[in-house]
């Protein structure tokens, strides 16, 4: 399965083509936040958890260390979803934003891109895919146009 949306090394192979995917969603609104956890759950991934602001956000990234957090860009009471994501990243976990108005530049290596909104389930779930291909070395056959790569990705 893994072959058909690119290369991944080895260790990572089986994991990836079951898409047990330990992912973490950072969104302030609810309705959007369930949305995004609808359709990644139906994609076979595993939600560990939904965060609103920056401090509940590394909260969670430090009790379920994700293999990839969804980050929107402007998140509740002010907080930066793009200093939420460089936090993440420098613990080692790639993050995604998720966003009407994407960055130009995720601002760390592990800020894999940005995935516009609106977006289709299916959409979505190639998304998740693809960054989860890039940020394990590997190089995705064909990612979705919704996802909009960074650092030469």
């Amino acid at each position: 399965m893994a072959a058909s949306i690119g290369t991944v090394p080895q260790s990572d192979e089986s994991r990836f083509g079951d898409q047990q995917l330990k992912l973490l969603i950072i969104e302030d609104e609810a309705l959007v936040a369930m949305l995004v956890e609808d359709a990644l759950t139906l994609h076979g991934h595993h939600v560990t958890g939904v965060a609103d602001t920056v401090a509940a956000a590394m909260e969670l990234v430090e009790a379920e260390r994700p293999d990839l957090v969804l980050c929107d860009v402007k998140l509740a009471d002010g907080d930066s979803g793009i200093m939420a994501a460089q936090m993440i990243a420098e613990r080692g976990i790639p993050c995604v934003f998720l966003s009407g108005n994407c960055p130009d530049h995720g601002g760390h290596p592990l800020v894999i891109g940005c995935i516009s909104k609106p977006f289709r389930a299916g959409t979505l779930g190639a998304a998740v895919h693809a960054a989860y291909v890039i940020a394990r070395g590997g190089h995705p056959n064909d990612p979705p146009a919704a996802l909009r790569l960074y650092n030469g990705n």
